[in-house]
Protein backbone atom coordinates (compact mmCIF):
# COMPACT_ATOMS: atom_id res chain seq x y z
CA UNK A 1 0.00 0.00 0.00
CA UNK A 2 1.51 3.53 -0.93
CA UNK A 3 1.48 5.74 1.80
CA UNK A 4 0.53 9.53 1.44
CA UNK A 5 2.52 12.22 2.10
CA UNK A 6 2.08 14.57 5.64
CA UNK A 7 2.51 17.69 2.89
CA UNK A 8 3.19 17.90 -0.67
CA UNK A 9 4.56 21.99 -2.20
CA UNK A 10 4.38 21.99 -5.94
CA UNK A 11 4.93 24.89 -8.80
CA UNK A 12 4.13 24.84 -12.46
CA UNK A 13 5.38 27.62 -14.98
CA UNK A 14 2.98 29.72 -17.08
CA UNK A 15 4.11 30.23 -20.50
CA UNK A 16 4.68 32.91 -23.22
CA UNK A 17 3.62 31.68 -26.76
CA UNK A 18 5.83 33.08 -29.60
CA UNK A 19 3.72 31.83 -32.50
CA UNK A 20 1.27 29.08 -33.30
CA UNK A 21 -1.69 29.93 -30.29
CA UNK A 22 -4.64 28.71 -31.63
CA UNK A 23 -3.08 25.84 -33.71
CA UNK A 24 -3.32 23.54 -31.05
CA UNK A 25 -6.83 23.48 -30.47
CA UNK A 26 -8.72 20.00 -31.26
CA UNK A 27 -10.60 21.11 -33.87
CA UNK A 28 -7.78 22.27 -36.11
CA UNK A 29 -5.21 20.08 -34.71
CA UNK A 30 -7.26 17.25 -35.44
CA UNK A 31 -7.24 18.20 -38.92
CA UNK A 32 -3.93 19.97 -40.10
CA UNK A 33 -1.77 19.45 -36.96
CA UNK A 34 -1.05 22.17 -34.99
CA UNK A 35 2.21 23.76 -33.96
CA UNK A 36 3.14 26.12 -30.87
CA UNK A 37 6.27 27.76 -30.30
CA UNK A 38 6.69 28.76 -26.52
CA UNK A 39 8.62 29.44 -23.59
CA UNK A 40 7.61 28.44 -19.97
CA UNK A 41 8.23 31.45 -17.44
CA UNK A 42 9.00 32.00 -13.69
CA UNK A 43 5.24 33.33 -13.13
CA UNK A 44 2.89 29.96 -12.30
CA UNK A 45 0.94 28.22 -9.91
CA UNK A 46 1.95 27.19 -6.53
CA UNK A 47 -0.55 24.02 -4.70
CA UNK A 48 0.00 23.03 -1.19
CA UNK A 49 -1.41 19.34 -0.34
CA UNK A 50 -1.88 18.99 3.55
CA UNK A 51 -3.93 16.33 5.37
CA UNK A 52 -7.05 16.89 7.42
CA UNK A 53 -7.75 14.95 10.32
CA UNK A 54 -11.57 14.70 9.07
CA UNK A 55 -12.59 12.83 5.94
CA UNK A 56 -13.72 16.35 4.25
CA UNK A 57 -11.76 17.92 1.57
CA UNK A 58 -11.30 22.20 2.37
CA UNK A 59 -10.26 24.18 -0.70
CA UNK A 60 -8.76 27.26 -0.66
CA UNK A 61 -8.35 29.32 -4.08
CA UNK A 62 -6.08 32.50 -2.71
CA UNK A 63 -6.55 34.49 -6.48
CA UNK A 64 -10.30 34.60 -5.63
CA UNK A 65 -10.25 34.51 -2.07
CA UNK A 66 -12.63 31.36 -1.94
CA UNK A 67 -12.54 29.15 0.89
CA UNK A 68 -14.89 25.96 0.66
CA UNK A 69 -15.54 22.73 2.70
CA UNK A 70 -16.92 19.74 0.91
CA UNK A 71 -17.84 16.13 2.14
CA UNK A 72 -16.65 14.29 -0.52
CA UNK A 73 -16.21 14.05 -4.49
CA UNK A 74 -19.39 14.19 -5.62
CA UNK A 75 -20.02 17.63 -3.49
CA UNK A 76 -17.12 19.08 -5.00
CA UNK A 77 -18.84 18.66 -8.69
CA UNK A 78 -22.02 20.29 -7.13
CA UNK A 79 -20.63 23.84 -6.58
CA UNK A 80 -21.43 26.17 -9.63
CA UNK A 81 -18.58 28.56 -9.00
CA UNK A 82 -17.21 28.78 -12.52
CA UNK A 83 -13.93 29.47 -10.27
CA UNK A 84 -13.85 26.17 -8.63
CA UNK A 85 -14.55 24.37 -11.96
CA UNK A 86 -10.90 23.52 -12.31
CA UNK A 87 -9.64 22.48 -9.34
CA UNK A 88 -12.89 20.66 -7.87
CA UNK A 89 -12.88 18.47 -11.15
CA UNK A 90 -8.73 17.77 -10.66
CA UNK A 91 -9.74 16.83 -6.78
CA UNK A 92 -12.92 14.68 -7.96
CA UNK A 93 -10.60 12.73 -10.46
CA UNK A 94 -7.60 11.86 -8.60
CA UNK A 95 -8.19 12.58 -4.77
CA UNK A 96 -6.71 10.32 -2.02
CA UNK A 97 -8.09 8.67 0.46
CA UNK A 98 -8.92 11.20 3.50
CA UNK A 99 -9.44 14.05 4.32
CA UNK A 100 -7.50 16.90 2.58
CA UNK A 101 -6.43 20.51 2.39
CA UNK A 102 -5.29 22.29 -1.23
CA UNK A 103 -4.38 25.60 -1.49
CA UNK A 104 -3.86 27.00 -4.99
CA UNK A 105 -2.14 30.31 -5.70
CA UNK A 106 -1.20 31.85 -8.47
CA UNK A 107 -1.09 35.96 -7.62
CA UNK A 108 -2.06 36.70 -11.59
CA UNK A 109 -4.99 38.53 -12.65
CA UNK A 110 -7.63 36.18 -14.47
CA UNK A 111 -7.93 35.91 -17.70
CA UNK A 112 -3.98 37.66 -17.90
CA UNK A 113 -3.09 35.84 -20.92
CA UNK A 114 0.09 33.18 -19.58
CA UNK A 115 -1.75 29.91 -19.36
CA UNK A 116 -2.39 30.56 -15.70
CA UNK A 117 -5.41 27.50 -15.84
CA UNK A 118 -3.50 25.26 -17.55
CA UNK A 119 -0.53 25.65 -15.00
CA UNK A 120 -3.07 25.00 -11.97
CA UNK A 121 -4.33 22.25 -13.77
CA UNK A 122 -1.17 20.75 -13.79
CA UNK A 123 0.04 21.70 -10.64
CA UNK A 124 -2.55 19.96 -8.77
CA UNK A 125 -2.77 17.36 -10.56
CA UNK A 126 0.65 16.41 -9.77
CA UNK A 127 0.43 17.65 -6.17
CA UNK A 128 -2.20 15.11 -5.71
CA UNK A 129 -0.01 12.12 -7.19
CA UNK A 130 3.17 13.05 -4.66
CA UNK A 131 0.53 13.46 -2.24
CA UNK A 132 -0.41 10.21 -3.06
CA UNK A 133 2.77 8.68 -3.22
CA UNK A 134 2.56 8.37 -6.52
CA UNK A 135 5.22 9.87 -8.90
CA UNK A 136 4.03 9.87 -12.47
CA UNK A 137 5.75 11.41 -15.71
CA UNK A 138 5.22 14.77 -16.93
CA UNK A 139 3.66 13.68 -20.17
CA UNK A 140 1.13 11.76 -18.29
CA UNK A 141 0.17 14.67 -15.95
CA UNK A 142 0.57 17.23 -18.65
CA UNK A 143 -2.38 14.83 -20.81
CA UNK A 144 -4.28 14.49 -17.57
CA UNK A 145 -4.69 18.00 -17.00
CA UNK A 146 -5.33 18.64 -21.20
CA UNK A 147 -8.00 15.48 -20.46
CA UNK A 148 -9.97 17.14 -18.04
CA UNK A 149 -9.81 21.17 -18.62
CA UNK A 150 -10.62 20.22 -22.59
CA UNK A 151 -12.92 17.08 -22.12
CA UNK A 152 -14.88 16.67 -18.84
CA UNK A 153 -14.99 20.60 -18.58
CA UNK A 154 -15.65 21.57 -22.38
CA UNK A 155 -13.19 24.83 -22.32
CA UNK A 156 -12.19 26.04 -25.77
CA UNK A 157 -9.06 25.43 -25.19
CA UNK A 158 -5.64 23.83 -26.92
CA UNK A 159 -3.21 21.73 -24.76
CA UNK A 160 0.02 24.02 -25.09
CA UNK A 161 -0.42 25.22 -21.58
CA UNK A 162 -0.43 21.80 -20.06
CA UNK A 163 2.79 20.66 -21.60
CA UNK A 164 4.41 24.02 -21.28
CA UNK A 165 3.65 23.91 -17.86
CA UNK A 166 4.42 20.38 -17.02
CA UNK A 167 8.55 19.93 -19.18
CA UNK A 168 9.29 24.27 -18.73
CA UNK A 169 12.06 25.32 -21.28
CA UNK A 170 11.89 26.27 -24.59
CA UNK A 171 9.87 23.84 -26.93
CA UNK A 172 8.42 23.36 -29.98
CA UNK A 173 5.32 21.48 -29.82
CA UNK A 174 3.53 19.49 -32.44
CA UNK A 175 -0.64 18.58 -32.13
CA UNK A 176 -2.18 15.74 -33.67
CA UNK A 177 -5.57 14.33 -32.67
CA UNK A 178 -4.57 12.02 -30.02
CA UNK A 179 -0.31 12.88 -29.76
CA UNK A 180 1.87 15.51 -28.63
CA UNK A 181 5.47 15.81 -30.19
CA UNK A 182 7.85 17.90 -28.08
CA UNK A 183 11.24 18.93 -29.27
CA UNK A 184 13.04 21.44 -26.85
CA UNK A 185 15.60 23.52 -28.14
CA UNK A 186 18.69 23.38 -25.96
CA UNK A 187 20.50 26.43 -26.22
CA UNK A 188 24.21 26.99 -24.52
CA UNK A 189 23.50 28.64 -21.14
CA UNK A 190 25.04 31.94 -22.29
CA UNK A 191 22.89 32.04 -25.84
CA UNK A 192 19.77 31.41 -23.30
CA UNK A 193 20.61 34.44 -21.49
CA UNK A 194 21.35 36.66 -23.98
CA UNK A 195 17.94 35.44 -25.91
CA UNK A 196 15.96 36.14 -22.54
CA UNK A 197 17.80 39.76 -22.14
CA UNK A 198 15.45 40.73 -25.32
CA UNK A 199 12.21 40.09 -23.43
CA UNK A 200 10.34 42.28 -21.38
CA UNK A 201 6.84 41.53 -19.95
CA UNK A 202 4.11 44.37 -19.25
CA UNK A 203 0.31 43.34 -17.67
CA UNK A 204 -2.34 45.96 -19.41
CA UNK A 205 -4.42 46.31 -16.41
CA UNK A 206 -7.56 44.73 -18.31
CA UNK A 207 -8.73 40.73 -18.21
CA UNK A 208 -10.49 39.16 -20.71
CA UNK A 209 -12.49 35.92 -21.31
CA UNK A 210 -10.35 34.04 -23.44
CA UNK A 211 -13.21 31.51 -24.18
CA UNK A 212 -15.12 33.91 -25.47
CA UNK A 213 -12.37 34.37 -28.15
CA UNK A 214 -11.19 31.19 -28.83
CA UNK A 215 -14.99 29.92 -28.97
CA UNK A 216 -15.45 32.29 -32.19
CA UNK A 217 -12.14 30.85 -33.37
CA UNK A 218 -13.63 27.40 -32.92
CA UNK A 219 -16.54 27.83 -34.54
CA UNK A 220 -14.87 29.42 -38.07
CA UNK A 221 -12.50 26.47 -37.87
CA UNK A 222 -15.51 24.11 -38.44
CA UNK A 223 -17.46 26.29 -40.99
CA UNK A 224 -14.13 25.93 -42.84
CA UNK A 225 -13.54 30.01 -42.60
CA UNK A 226 -10.95 30.51 -45.65
CA UNK A 227 -9.27 33.48 -44.07
CA UNK A 228 -9.42 31.82 -39.81
CA UNK A 229 -7.51 29.05 -41.74
CA UNK A 230 -4.82 30.89 -43.84
CA UNK A 231 -4.37 32.77 -41.31
CA UNK A 232 -3.57 29.35 -38.70
CA UNK A 233 -1.66 27.69 -41.38
CA UNK A 234 0.88 30.56 -41.48
CA UNK A 235 1.29 30.71 -38.01
CA UNK A 236 2.25 26.90 -38.13
CA UNK A 237 4.69 28.08 -40.36
CA UNK A 238 6.04 30.77 -38.61
CA UNK A 239 6.55 28.53 -35.41
CA UNK A 240 8.19 26.36 -37.47
CA UNK A 241 10.51 29.37 -39.17
CA UNK A 242 11.13 30.80 -35.64
CA UNK A 243 12.39 27.86 -34.22
CA UNK A 244 15.16 27.71 -36.88
CA UNK A 245 16.09 31.58 -35.81
CA UNK A 246 16.59 30.53 -32.50
CA UNK A 247 17.82 27.61 -32.72
CA UNK A 248 20.77 29.61 -34.96
CA UNK A 249 20.66 32.81 -32.67
CA UNK A 250 19.59 35.19 -35.18
CA UNK A 251 17.07 37.65 -32.77
CA UNK A 252 16.51 40.03 -35.61
CA UNK A 253 15.00 37.40 -37.48
CA UNK A 254 13.10 35.96 -34.66
CA UNK A 255 12.19 39.11 -33.83
CA UNK A 256 10.75 39.58 -37.23
CA UNK A 257 8.70 36.65 -36.96
CA UNK A 258 7.15 37.63 -33.97
CA UNK A 259 5.69 40.35 -35.42
CA UNK A 260 4.45 38.65 -38.09
CA UNK A 261 3.08 36.38 -35.69
CA UNK A 262 1.63 38.75 -34.55
CA UNK A 263 0.40 40.23 -37.27
CA UNK A 264 -1.19 37.03 -38.71
CA UNK A 265 -2.81 36.51 -35.13
CA UNK A 266 -4.88 39.70 -35.15
CA UNK A 267 -6.49 38.29 -38.77
CA UNK A 268 -7.64 35.34 -37.50
CA UNK A 269 -10.33 37.48 -34.62
CA UNK A 270 -11.51 41.01 -35.12
CA UNK A 271 -11.51 40.23 -30.99
CA UNK A 272 -7.20 39.90 -30.41
CA UNK A 273 -6.75 43.24 -30.30
CA UNK A 274 -8.83 46.83 -30.08
CA UNK A 275 -7.88 50.52 -30.61
CA UNK A 276 -5.59 50.71 -27.17
CA UNK A 277 -3.71 47.34 -27.97
CA UNK A 278 -2.73 48.10 -31.63
CA UNK A 279 -1.61 51.64 -30.42
CA UNK A 280 0.57 50.04 -27.55
CA UNK A 281 1.96 47.51 -29.69
CA UNK A 282 2.73 50.24 -32.78
CA UNK A 283 3.96 52.89 -29.55
CA UNK A 284 6.49 50.30 -28.59
CA UNK A 285 7.87 49.50 -31.87
CA UNK A 286 8.49 53.14 -32.51
CA UNK A 287 10.52 53.42 -29.64
CA UNK A 288 12.65 50.65 -30.74
CA UNK A 289 10.98 47.04 -30.04
CA UNK A 290 11.33 44.62 -32.58
CA UNK A 291 8.05 43.46 -31.71
CA UNK A 292 5.25 43.15 -29.11
CA UNK A 293 2.23 40.95 -29.06
CA UNK A 294 -0.74 40.07 -26.63
CA UNK A 295 -0.21 36.93 -24.79
CA UNK A 296 -2.53 34.04 -24.61
CA UNK A 297 -6.01 34.33 -26.84
CA UNK A 298 -5.55 38.07 -26.79
CA UNK A 299 -8.07 40.92 -26.00
CA UNK A 300 -5.92 42.29 -22.65
CA UNK A 301 -3.99 40.92 -20.51
CA UNK A 302 -0.17 40.75 -20.88
CA UNK A 303 2.08 41.80 -23.59
CA UNK A 304 5.17 40.49 -24.52
CA UNK A 305 8.03 42.26 -25.69
CA UNK A 306 10.80 41.65 -27.54
CA UNK A 307 13.70 44.48 -28.45
CA UNK A 308 17.35 44.98 -28.56
CA UNK A 309 19.03 45.67 -25.21
CA UNK A 310 19.79 49.54 -26.42
CA UNK A 311 16.30 49.81 -27.01
CA UNK A 312 14.47 48.24 -23.60
CA UNK A 313 14.57 50.95 -21.33
CA UNK A 314 13.31 53.79 -23.90
CA UNK A 315 10.39 50.68 -25.00
CA UNK A 316 9.71 50.10 -21.47
CA UNK A 317 9.39 54.15 -20.58
CA UNK A 318 6.66 54.25 -23.10
CA UNK A 319 4.52 51.49 -21.76
CA UNK A 320 4.93 52.21 -18.34
CA UNK A 321 3.36 55.85 -19.61
CA UNK A 322 0.57 54.31 -21.09
CA UNK A 323 -0.50 52.67 -17.77
CA UNK A 324 0.99 49.53 -18.31
CA UNK A 325 2.85 47.62 -15.25
CA UNK A 326 6.07 45.64 -16.27
CA UNK A 327 5.85 41.91 -14.33
CA UNK A 328 9.74 40.20 -13.76
CA UNK A 329 10.04 37.80 -16.77
CA UNK A 330 12.57 34.73 -16.53
CA UNK A 331 12.26 31.32 -18.79
CA UNK A 332 11.65 28.24 -16.68
CA UNK A 333 13.67 25.38 -17.79
CA UNK A 334 12.23 23.19 -15.01
CA UNK A 335 8.77 22.71 -15.75
CA UNK A 336 6.46 21.27 -12.69
CA UNK A 337 7.98 20.11 -9.69
CA UNK A 338 7.93 19.96 -5.85
CA UNK A 339 9.12 22.88 -3.65
CA UNK A 340 10.30 23.57 -0.73
CA UNK A 341 7.81 26.17 0.22
CA UNK A 342 5.60 27.18 2.90
CA UNK A 343 2.00 28.93 2.75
Amino acid sequence: MVKRSEKVAVFAPCRVAFAGGGTDLPEYAGRFGGAVLSAAVSLGARVWVRPLDMRTVTLILDDFEIRADYGDGAEILQDPRAEVALVGRTLAELRPAGGVEVIVRTGLPPGSGLGASGAVGVAVAYALHLFAGRHPAKEEVAEAASVIEIEKLGRPIGRQDQYAAAFGGLNYFYFEKDDVRREPIDLAPSKRRDFESHFMLFFSGRCRDSAEVLAGQRQRVLEGDGQTLEQLHRLKALAHEMSSALEGGDWPRFGELMHDAWLAKKEVSANVADDRAAAACAGAREAGAWAVKVTGAGAGGFYLVMAPPAARDAVAAFLQGEGFERYDLAFDYDGVRAVDEEV
